[in-house]
């Protein structure tokens, strides 16, 4: 067995990812870290792929004897994530329970919506002629949408994001990871509160469907709902917010590219697809080993950990011609940044959607911004993005968006 220096949660790692990752996949491609209790970490994307389709013999949610479990984060959350924390054949009834909501055709019918909340995140700045790309509209416009998806108040979207945004690029058993997880608490309480409403006087948001759905002819306990909802609300709010972070200070650094795409935004599907591969705003996500059992030529034993690489297997040669650089038009494009087999991220749709919007409309309103002294994630064991992102252009006038955020407004 090769033991190697790796922890995907070290400020160094979150300085030098492509760089660790490239070594551990030339070097070492499944390796084994003493790093959180210990685990292996599996760099290639054909490795990744086998083992992320392999359901029976690398379980999301493993119990131990001692009544604890694994599930796909390491060191593992507090609280479980439904239901990508779950395994076949449990694991099918509440993702078939989710997916009509989550489809092509809702992400379409809410872009109506996107692009008004895109249009009041950039207002509440454009005149100014300075602003945050991160605080003031990357991170804001996914956390809106979200609470709007699930029939929370959106004037409450910003305590949302912030707790989110502080937990997410916070390292655990820091201070402020443990701040930001009793704020985390807090706001679910509210949550709970919606809920309680929801069984009473059902609307057409998200927690209504859930709170009348049923699964194997009984509702949903409130726990369990709040694992469903609490997955929502981490995969809404901040993985997004990341990628449209990522490509625009990206797209400040290259301003050919960034003319590009905003004279020609028919090339922002594809875009958008490359930003998600380039840079993979969920590093990985673990499995346990059910049985004894081989990685590549690596023995991999019962109840081990398995951390799988999507920012690895992303950069992999053998998958991708000239990974390191950002192809604007790449085709095809078969990246992991969303992960593969019956996980797959299930907003997917949401994510590109959203990403788009943003980005065409930053573009279009603020084609000029320059960004100042950028702070990126001191951790990006969960997710790959930036606290900040500062800048400055030419003010313009407000689109006057018509969003009221005292109210849950319907998509148009």
């Amino acid at each position: 067995m090769t033991n190697v220096s790796f922890d995907h949660h070290s400020p160094e790692y979150a300085r030098n990812w492509r760089r660790i990752n490239a070594d551990l996949r030339d070097r070492c491609p499944v390796a084994h870290t003493d790093a959180h209790d210990g685990y292996w970490v599996v760099s290639r994307y054909a490795d990744v792929a086998e083992v992320v389709r392999d359901d029976a013999t690398f379980s999301s949610y493993f119990e131990l004897p001692d009544g604890s479990h694994h599930a796909t984060t390491i060191p593992v959350s507090p609280m479980r994530q439904v239901p990508i924390e779950m395994d076949p054949p449990e694991f099918f009834d509440y993702r078939k329970l989710l997916t009509s909501r989550f489809s092509p055709a809702e992400a379409k019918k809410w872009e109506p919506f996107v692009r008004e909340a895109t249009a009041y995140c950039i207002d509440s700045i454009i005149e100014s002629g300075r602003g945050d790309l991160i605080l003031d509209v990357a991170s804001p416009v996914p956390a809106i949408f979200t609470m709007a998806l699930l029939g929370l108040p959106l004037d409450g979207w910003q305590v949302f994001s912030e707790v989110t945004h502080s937990l997410i690029h916070s390292a655990p058993e820091t201070p402020e990871y443990v701040t930001a997880m009793g704020n985390l608490l807090t706001i679910l309480g509210q949550v709970n509160e919606v809920i309680a409403r929801r069984r009473v006087e059902p609307t057409d948001d998200l927690i209504s469907h859930l709170v009348q759905a049923q699964i194997n002819g009984r509702t949903l306990a409130d726990d369990r709902l709040m694992e469903i909802i609490t997955l929502v609300i981490f995969g809404g709010v901040d993985t997004t917010g990341s990628l449209i972070g990522n490509a625009l200070e990206w797209l400040y650094r290259n301003p050919e590219q960034r003319e590009l795409l905003r004279t020609d935004s028919d090339l922002l599907p594809k875009a958008i697809e490359e930003f998600l591969r380039y840079f993979s705003p969920v590093a990985g996500l673990a499995r346990t080993a059910t049985r004894s059992c081989a990685i590549s030529d690596q023995k991999v034993d019962a109840g081990e950990r398995v951390f799988l690489s999507w920012s690895s297997a992303n950069f992999d040669p053998e998958a991708f011609d000239d990974p390191d650089e950002v192809i604007l038009d790449r085709f095809p494009n078969k990246h992991q940044a969303f992960g593969l087999g019956i996980h797959r991220c299930l907003g997917s749709h949401f994510a590109r959607s959203e990403a788009r919007i943003v980005i065409e409309e930053v573009l279009r309103r603020m084609p000029d911004y320059v960004v100042g002294d950028a702070q990126p994630y001191p951790s990006i064991g969960v997710v790959n993005g930036f606290i900040s992102l500062p800048v400055t252009f030419r003010p313009g006038s407000p689109a006057g968006s018509t969003l009221r955020l005292s109210l849950v407004d319907e998509p148009g």
